[in-house]
């Protein structure tokens, strides 16, 4: 069963209760990356301060080839510099919350190993000052989201031919003993490291991994490695948190179990796997015990029992819904499509029922038992029918929301007009002139109550449609008589847009004058001035041009008399 949690990405949940907040949280942080100087490495201490905490660390910032900015911190372990041997190096993801956990965990449980922590130089602590940064580089697959996803490839591809090569040739560091750590979104990042891997570490402590992302994608990840391969040669410790899986809104803990039970029951040659379920904690509490007992785990020597790390009980989880079906808003006669998705040990099954409009009990579907439900050729009756899909397992059972289904029904066409609709009973407010010329505009009353009102013309009796016209505010609306109108009586109807008669009125069609029919470009512009007002200004201004002309013609005529 897929799992989808795309619509989950924007809720801005605390980063506390959930892996997958960071990226709404993170959304707010981000912090555009900048040039880089060439790699310094740079004490911690000063002359004028005492010294850090965390002793012997060197931390600098440098820019990938994909134009990635970051922050790398190494710390060296007790001794470094008083003999030439060399270390095996634990990489840490998500450097700004946790490196400090991280090498003082390593320094107490695995003496003798240098940490690399890989973070951001961004403003502020832990893991909102680097939350679109690490959405980017630890997420393997790109989703549709707010901030930047999917560059883990990338990511993995940096640490392989830049930041390992680098740590390699400045610091004594085995290359045959290089491991990786990382939590939440590191954990899923370490997951995807550990299936493309090709050598470049030996050792994954894999803490919490966020498995739900983008459909639980790693896990088919895993399922294409495993079709090809028959090795996976490391050493990994998966763990997290028992109450994860109530408080983080994602089945963080029996998504690691069946995960490991998984791996476990593919048999790889060369994997040696420890897992737990830390009782009692939560997503950020888990993390301390998570890195010690890791640490201890993929670092003991051989044949070293640790305790609590023996692969947990499969745990049977009842359902639990991650995807309820939406609201469906369709055609009459399309298909209606509903999709619902849910998680639990053992997988559980799924039934689809149906409530009918005036509601009474839910109904099961025949023959409905898939994620997603399909309804072929959906009549309008069907609107208002609610639908749930039942998922049921040997621990229990839960039900969906109920989502609606509403059906739209396209109006029908308006019947043709016919002749036989224009009695006396139903002459309606329309007034026309008694007569019409062909070709020439008139104007049809139809009264202010259906002012603005878009209506139809037809000349009958053929009918001729004279156009979807739009009434004045007058209530009037203008049509033109065909040229080729027959003479003699006709009526014109008036229609809404409906196709409800609105009235009609005789007219009689004659012929065009001599000349030809006045069209409606031919008059006068519209100046926005009343016809009223326009008939004196222009009849002065006639009057002024005869007298004009009249004054100079009597002028010239003196003057030609003058010799």
């Amino acid at each position: 069963m897929r799992f989808d949690l795309r619509r989950l990405l924007g809720i801005p949940t605390a980063i506390a209760l959930t892996a997958g907040a960071t990226l709404a949280l993170a959304a707010a942080t981000d912090t555009p990356a900048s040039s880089s100087p060439p790699v310094t490495h740079t004490v911690a201490a000063s002359a004028e301060s005492p010294d850090d905490f965390i002793r012997d660390v060197q931390t600098w910032t440098t820019t990938s080839a994909a134009g990635r900015d970051y922050k790398i911190s190494v710390a060296l372990p007790a001794n470094y510099d008083e003999n030439g041997d060399p270390y095996r190096v634990l990489y840490v993801t998500d450097a700004n919350a946790e490196f400090g956990m991280a090498v003082e965990t390593a320094r107490l449980n695995a003496p003798g190993t240098m940490v690399v922590g890989i973070g951001y130089d961004d403003p502020g602590q832990g893991f909102a000052a680097s939350g679109v940064r690490r959405t980017l580089d630890l997420t393997p697959t790109e989703i549709t989201a707010d901030v930047p996803t999917g560059g883990a490839p990338e990511f993995l591809d940096f640490l392989r031919s830049e930041l390992v090569p680098q740590i390699e040739s400045e610091f004594r560091a085995d290359p045959a003993d290089r491991a990786l750590m990382g939590h939440s979104f590191g954990g899923l990042f370490a997951t995807y490291a550990l299936l493309h891997n090709d050598g470049l570490f030996h050792r994954f402590v894999i803490a919490s991994p966020s498995i739900w992302w983008d459909d639980r994608t790693i896990l088919d990840m895993e399922a294409d490695y495993a079709e090809t391969h028959d090795a996976l040669d490391a050493r990994v410790f998966l763990s997290v948190g028992e109450l994860e899986e109530t408080t983080s809104g994602f089945p963080m803990t029996s998504d690691m179990t069946s995960f490991a039970h998984t791996l476990a029951a593919r048999a790889y040659d060369g994997l040696e796997l420890g897992a737990t379920v830390f009782d009692d904690e939560t997503h950020l509490s888990v993390i301390g015990a998570a890195f010690s007992r890791g640490l201890r785990f993929i670092y003991a020597a051989p044949g070293t029992d640790i305790p609590g790390t023996s692969l947990p009980e499969q745990q049977d989880v009842a359902p639990q819904i991650v995807t309820q079906p939406s609201d469906a808003e369709i055609p009459e006669g399309a298909t209606a499509t509903f999709t619902a998705m849910a998680t639990g040990t053992p997988e559980p099954t799924v039934i689809w029922q149906t409530q009918l409009p005036d509601a009474g009990d839910w109904v099961t579907i025949p023959d409905a038992a898939a994620p997603t439900l399909s309804i072929d050729a959906v009549p309008a009756s069907a609107s208002g029918t609610r639908y749930r899909a039942v998922f049921t397992n040997a621990v229990g059972e839960s039900a969906t929301e109920p989502a609606t289904l509403t059906v739209t029904v396209a109006p029908e066409a308006p019947a043709s007009p016919s002749a036989h609709d224009l009695t006396d009973d139903n002459r309606g407010p329309v007034t026309a002139p008694a007569t019409v010329a062909q070709g020439a505009p008139f104007d049809l009353s139809l009264g202010t109550d259906l002012a603005g009102a878009t209506v139809d013309v037809y000349l009958f009796s053929d009918p001729a449609h004279l156009g979807t016209l739009a009434a004045s505010s007058a209530g009037i609306v203008q049509a033109i008589v065909p040229t080729d109108a027959a003479l003699g009586a006709h009526r014109v109807a008036v229609y809404a847009t409906d196709g409800a008669l609105i009235g009609w009125a005789p007219v009689e069609v004659v012929a065009a004058p001599s000349g030809g029919a006045t069209a409606p470009d031919d008059r006068l512009a519209d100046t926005g001035a009343d016809a009223g007002a326009i008939a004196p200004i222009a009849l002065a201004a006639s009057a002024a041009v005869l007298l004009g002309g009249g004054a100079a013609l009597l002028a010239r005529r003196r003057r030609s008399s003058v010799r």
